[in-house]
């Protein structure tokens, strides 16, 4: 029986495996830049979006996919730990409502944005525009200072029974590497 169950282990591990290395779905910063405005700082930033088909079978039923935006600003110190003047963490989530046939985006203020096709959905969450991000005091001149930014699928705010499945399946795990750049020296 220890066998048996070895040999099923080992072809769910080939099976997982199989499917991360012919996935092709995923988030990835494409560009991000901090520019000032005004008295702030706002960030722009493009992101793609690519949905698993495990993800947009979920939404096309009602599931709603909350999605995680990171944004960290650290001043660089030569001698002393960097200084995080910035961890901002912004969550949105997509609606597909079936009757309508349209897509929804519902921030954290509530604030509310529909769209008629998948790929205007797409395109809107992947152009971040004027997002602000912190007064332009904080960037002080003669300092270093490092942005990073990341976005993620919430495995967490998936409904209950489906949550078992997304922690196992690699095709949930949808999120970006963190994307680095220089914001001011």
């Amino acid at each position: 029986m220890p066998q048996r169950l070895s040999q099923w282990s080992f072809l769910f591990g080939l099976l997982l495996a199989f499917d991360a290395v012919c996935a092709d779905y995923g988030f990835r910063v494409l560009r991000a830049e901090l520019v000032p405005s005004g008295a702030a700082y706002v960030l722009n930033a493009d992101i793609d979006y690519r949905f698993s088909d495990s993800a947009l079978d979920a939404l096309k039923h009602g599931v709603p996919l909350t999605l995680v935006v990171r944004l960290k600003v650290k001043r660089q110190r030569h001698y002393w730990m960097n200084e995080t003047i910035l961890s901002e963490v912004r969550r949105f989530r997509v609606l597909y409502h079936p009757l309508g046939k349209s897509f929804q985006i519902v921030h954290e203020g509530g604030n509310t944005e529909s769209f008629a096709s998948m790929t205007g959905l797409l395109e809107n969450m992947g152009a971040i525009r004027g997002w602000f991000a912190l007064p332009a005091d904080r960037i002080v001149d003669g300092n270093s200072y490092m942005a990073s930014l990341s976005v993620d699928l919430d495995i967490e705010s998936l409904p209950l029974p489906l949550r078992p499945i997304a922690y196992v399946s690699p095709s949930w795990y949808l999120g970006s590497s963190w994307y680095r750049w220089r914001v001011a020296d």
